[in-house]
């Protein structure tokens, strides 16, 4: 007799991103006495780390099927024929997902990403198996949000959001849940040694003052504020050094990447700013800078940096989007920066060179607001009680 839930978590992505790191979480914390987890994605990391943690992992390629224009004549048009392909895709992805839960006698589908959303909504239709979608993100485009929003009042079953921000987007309120994501204290902390050791590493000194940005480099995240600010900073202060930290996926973003670099070099940052690349080792990384720095420039759901900046007892300064002031409370637990440009930007960074009493208190109260309010257990049973609450309603 089958005892345990058995959640059927579908992503769309390969790589680990925020919302990935998160599914990871999910898979490490869920009460597996109680439920048994089945992960669909793309081949990739994802996969391989859910796999290691014992998770049966059925591999599927998602189309990004929200893009769908062409290039004519130097300008992009809405292509019919592209949209009609991805359509066609997106049917046959709800098919699969129909038998893969129907064959594994599967109780809910989790979606957990944007570009699952659709398939697992299909699929669940199809096969009767109540659908939840996972809100990690905020939509600027009306047409999808239209859609995603009609869909969600036509039969699914529930929606977690990662944020007050993310929830507002939906007309119907009653069946969300807002539920912050949680971040590990142990795994992020500031741990001197290693500290130390990174900025031996990089050759700064005790007297440096180091600012850091973490995560996928690509425009909306604010890299070029970052950069014109690290310029206009580094005159006033020239011993201070920044820390870039993240790849580019996209040509486009890569091509993003390159004038960062050129500006830079422009500005005199050769020997102060350094791109690392993709690196495992966040929480020391974080732990090097005495900033942490998150300013993107258009609303960013609840953005892992922020939380993870604030568990390693980093100050972190942000520009006030999204679901970022859910997070940190301005001049508490984190800056907010209402100027949300590089000038304003520098500002907020010279405040923090000069006051290093104000740096210590701001991330003493962050570390100690993410112990006691973003909690990866909390965030768990939040979940859990989520799938008990629908599971109840159909058994």
């Amino acid at each position: 007799m089958k005892t345990k839930a058995r959640i059927l978590y579908v992503n769309h992505a390969a790589k680990m991103s925020g919302a990935e790191r998160c599914m990871i979480r999910i898979l490490d914390d869920i009460d597996r006495d109680r439920f048994e987890p089945l992960l669909v994605c793309p081949d990739g990391d994802l996969a391989r780390e859910a796999e290691f943690r014992g998770t049966p992992v059925i591999r599927m390629e998602f189309p990004d099927y929200q893009s769908n224009r062409s290039n004519l004549v130097g300008r992009s048009f809405p292509n019919p024929f592209i949209a009609l392909i991805h359509s066609t895709r997106v049917t046959l992805m709800g098919r699969r997902l129909n038998r893969i839960a129907r064959q594994s006698r599967v109780d809910l589908i989790h979606a957990n990403t944007l570009l699952a959303r659709i398939p697992a909504y299909l699929g669940g239709k199809l096969s009767g198996v109540p659908v939840i979608w996972h809100i990690r993100d905020i939509l600027s485009s009306r047409i999808w949000l239209w859609i995603y929003d009609q869909l969600a009042n036509r039969n699914l079953a529930g929606i977690i959001s990662v944020s007050n921000a993310c929830r507002g987007q939906f007309s119907d309120q009653s069946r969300i849940s807002t539920v912050y994501d949680g971040i590990s204290s142990q795994v992020f902390c500031r741990r001197p040694q290693e500290a130390d050791a990174v900025r031996h590493s990089f050759g700064w000194d005790d007297n440096s003052v180091v600012f850091g940005i973490f995560g996928r480099i690509t425009p909306w995240k604010g890299h070029e504020q970052f950069v014109e600010a690290a310029v206009n900073v580094n005159r006033r202060y020239p011993s201070t050094h920044w820390l870039v930290v993240g790849e580019a996926w996209s040509h486009e973003d890569q091509e993003f990447e390159a004038t960062l670099r050129s500006r830079a070099l422009q500005g005199g940052l050769a020997d102060h700013l350094i791109f690392t690349g993709f690196r495992n080792d966040v929480s020391s990384l974080m732990s090097a800078c005495d900033v942490v720095v998150v300013p993107s420039i258009k609303p960013d759901p609840f953005p892992n940096t922020v939380l993870e900046g604030m568990a390693c007892s980093r100050a972190v300064v942000a520009f006030p989007v999204g679901g970022i002031p859910e997070a940190l409370e301005d001049g508490i637990s984190g800056k907010l920066v209402k100027e949300m440009d590089a000038s304003g930007l520098a500002s907020a960074m010279m405040q923090l060179i000069e006051n290093p009493t104000l740096r210590d208190v701001l991330g003493a109260n962050a570390r100690k607001r993410v112990i006691e309010k973003f909690n990866p257990e909390k965030t768990q049973r939040e979940i859990e009680r989520v799938y008990d609450t629908i599971l109840g309603s159909v058994h």
